[in-house]
Protein backbone atom coordinates (compact mmCIF):
# COMPACT_ATOMS: atom_id res chain seq x y z
CA UNK A 1 0.00 0.00 0.00
CA UNK A 2 0.96 3.61 -0.26
CA UNK A 3 0.69 5.91 2.75
CA UNK A 4 0.11 9.61 2.03
CA UNK A 5 -1.04 12.65 3.88
CA UNK A 6 -3.99 14.63 2.56
CA UNK A 7 -4.43 17.73 4.70
CA UNK A 8 -5.34 16.60 8.20
CA UNK A 9 -5.86 12.99 7.06
CA UNK A 10 -3.53 10.02 6.46
CA UNK A 11 -4.55 7.73 3.61
CA UNK A 12 -3.69 4.09 3.04
CA UNK A 13 -4.36 3.30 -0.61
CA UNK A 14 -3.16 1.23 -3.54
CA UNK A 15 -3.00 -2.09 -1.71
CA UNK A 16 -0.84 -4.70 -3.43
CA UNK A 17 -0.31 -8.36 -2.59
CA UNK A 18 2.03 -10.15 -5.00
CA UNK A 19 0.92 -13.52 -3.64
CA UNK A 20 -2.76 -12.72 -4.22
CA UNK A 21 -3.19 -10.20 -7.01
CA UNK A 22 -6.99 -10.32 -6.71
CA UNK A 23 -6.93 -8.44 -3.39
CA UNK A 24 -8.92 -5.24 -3.71
CA UNK A 25 -9.01 -3.42 -0.40
CA UNK A 26 -10.58 0.01 0.01
CA UNK A 27 -8.71 3.17 0.90
CA UNK A 28 -8.50 3.78 4.63
CA UNK A 29 -8.52 7.31 6.03
CA UNK A 30 -7.29 8.32 9.50
CA UNK A 31 -7.03 11.55 11.44
CA UNK A 32 -3.40 12.65 10.95
CA UNK A 33 -3.07 13.78 14.59
CA UNK A 34 -4.37 10.46 15.92
CA UNK A 35 -2.28 8.51 13.39
CA UNK A 36 0.94 10.31 14.35
CA UNK A 37 0.19 9.86 18.05
CA UNK A 38 -0.32 6.12 17.52
CA UNK A 39 2.88 5.78 15.48
CA UNK A 40 4.83 7.53 18.25
CA UNK A 41 3.21 5.36 20.92
CA UNK A 42 3.95 2.17 18.99
CA UNK A 43 7.56 3.27 18.45
CA UNK A 44 8.06 3.72 22.18
CA UNK A 45 6.35 0.45 23.16
CA UNK A 46 9.09 -2.09 23.85
CA UNK A 47 6.97 -4.86 25.42
CA UNK A 48 7.81 -7.14 22.49
CA UNK A 49 11.56 -6.67 22.91
CA UNK A 50 13.66 -9.47 24.40
CA UNK A 51 16.13 -8.60 27.20
CA UNK A 52 19.06 -9.20 24.80
CA UNK A 53 17.36 -7.01 22.19
CA UNK A 54 16.97 -4.23 24.75
CA UNK A 55 20.63 -4.50 25.79
CA UNK A 56 21.72 -4.44 22.13
CA UNK A 57 19.56 -1.40 21.34
CA UNK A 58 20.72 0.53 24.41
CA UNK A 59 24.37 -0.42 23.93
CA UNK A 60 24.31 0.58 20.26
CA UNK A 61 22.77 3.95 21.12
CA UNK A 62 25.38 4.52 23.81
CA UNK A 63 28.28 3.53 21.58
CA UNK A 64 27.04 5.61 18.63
CA UNK A 65 26.82 8.56 20.99
CA UNK A 66 30.50 8.07 21.78
CA UNK A 67 31.90 7.76 18.27
CA UNK A 68 35.17 9.28 19.46
CA UNK A 69 36.22 6.09 21.26
CA UNK A 70 36.52 4.22 17.97
CA UNK A 71 38.31 6.94 16.02
CA UNK A 72 41.53 6.44 17.96
CA UNK A 73 41.42 2.73 17.06
CA UNK A 74 40.62 3.45 13.39
CA UNK A 75 37.33 1.56 13.68
CA UNK A 76 33.65 2.25 13.22
CA UNK A 77 30.66 0.57 14.78
CA UNK A 78 28.88 -1.52 12.18
CA UNK A 79 26.17 -3.17 14.29
CA UNK A 80 25.06 -4.41 17.68
CA UNK A 81 22.82 -7.38 17.20
CA UNK A 82 20.69 -9.76 19.25
CA UNK A 83 19.12 -13.00 18.07
CA UNK A 84 15.95 -14.49 19.50
CA UNK A 85 17.54 -17.91 18.97
CA UNK A 86 20.41 -16.98 21.33
CA UNK A 87 18.82 -14.88 24.08
CA UNK A 88 21.85 -15.01 26.37
CA UNK A 89 24.24 -13.05 24.13
CA UNK A 90 24.64 -10.12 21.76
CA UNK A 91 27.13 -9.48 19.00
CA UNK A 92 29.08 -6.26 18.46
CA UNK A 93 30.55 -5.80 14.99
CA UNK A 94 33.26 -3.26 14.15
CA UNK A 95 34.85 -2.27 10.85
CA UNK A 96 38.58 -1.46 10.56
CA UNK A 97 39.44 0.93 9.03
CA UNK A 98 36.29 3.06 8.77
CA UNK A 99 34.59 2.76 5.41
CA UNK A 100 35.66 -0.85 5.00
CA UNK A 101 34.19 -2.33 1.82
CA UNK A 102 33.42 1.13 0.43
CA UNK A 103 37.15 1.76 -0.06
CA UNK A 104 39.85 0.13 -2.16
CA UNK A 105 41.91 -0.45 0.99
CA UNK A 106 42.20 -3.72 2.92
CA UNK A 107 39.59 -3.97 5.68
CA UNK A 108 38.70 -6.24 8.59
CA UNK A 109 35.40 -6.95 10.27
CA UNK A 110 35.87 -7.57 13.99
CA UNK A 111 33.24 -9.25 16.12
CA UNK A 112 32.63 -9.74 19.80
CA UNK A 113 30.04 -11.96 21.42
CA UNK A 114 29.02 -10.60 24.81
CA UNK A 115 27.03 -12.51 27.44
CA UNK A 116 23.65 -11.18 28.55
CA UNK A 117 22.17 -11.94 31.96
CA UNK A 118 18.80 -11.43 33.60
CA UNK A 119 20.01 -8.11 35.05
CA UNK A 120 18.32 -4.85 34.08
CA UNK A 121 19.04 -4.14 30.37
CA UNK A 122 19.98 -0.50 31.10
CA UNK A 123 22.51 -1.57 33.72
CA UNK A 124 23.99 -4.19 31.41
CA UNK A 125 24.26 -1.76 28.50
CA UNK A 126 26.02 0.81 30.69
CA UNK A 127 28.43 -1.81 32.05
CA UNK A 128 29.21 -3.19 28.58
CA UNK A 129 29.68 0.31 27.15
CA UNK A 130 32.17 1.12 29.92
CA UNK A 131 34.07 -2.13 29.28
CA UNK A 132 34.17 -1.67 25.51
CA UNK A 133 35.26 1.96 25.58
CA UNK A 134 38.00 1.42 28.19
CA UNK A 135 40.47 -0.18 25.79
CA UNK A 136 41.33 -1.00 22.19
CA UNK A 137 38.47 -3.25 21.01
CA UNK A 138 40.74 -4.86 18.40
CA UNK A 139 42.72 -6.48 21.24
CA UNK A 140 39.75 -8.56 22.42
CA UNK A 141 37.64 -8.89 19.28
CA UNK A 142 37.90 -11.71 16.77
CA UNK A 143 38.33 -11.37 13.03
CA UNK A 144 34.95 -12.27 11.52
CA UNK A 145 35.58 -11.23 7.94
CA UNK A 146 37.31 -8.83 5.66
CA UNK A 147 38.74 -8.18 2.23
CA UNK A 148 40.87 -10.73 0.38
CA UNK A 149 43.99 -8.69 1.25
CA UNK A 150 43.04 -8.00 4.88
CA UNK A 151 46.05 -9.83 6.35
CA UNK A 152 48.09 -6.79 5.29
CA UNK A 153 46.54 -5.08 8.33
CA UNK A 154 48.36 -7.49 10.64
CA UNK A 155 45.42 -9.52 11.95
CA UNK A 156 45.55 -13.24 11.19
CA UNK A 157 42.46 -15.09 9.98
CA UNK A 158 41.00 -17.53 12.44
CA UNK A 159 41.45 -21.14 11.24
CA UNK A 160 37.76 -21.67 10.36
CA UNK A 161 37.06 -18.25 8.83
CA UNK A 162 38.24 -17.65 5.27
CA UNK A 163 38.35 -14.03 4.13
CA UNK A 164 35.48 -12.45 2.23
CA UNK A 165 36.19 -11.58 -1.35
Amino acid sequence: MTVTRDGDQVVWAGWRDLANQDVALPELWFSAAQYEAEVLRAGEDRNWESPAGAVARLLEAGLRGRGDWLLRWECELQDVWASRQQPDRIDVILMHPPGGPDTDLPWIQFGMTLPISADDPSDQAERLEAQLTACDPRATAEVWGGSHDAEQLGYPWPPAAPPFI
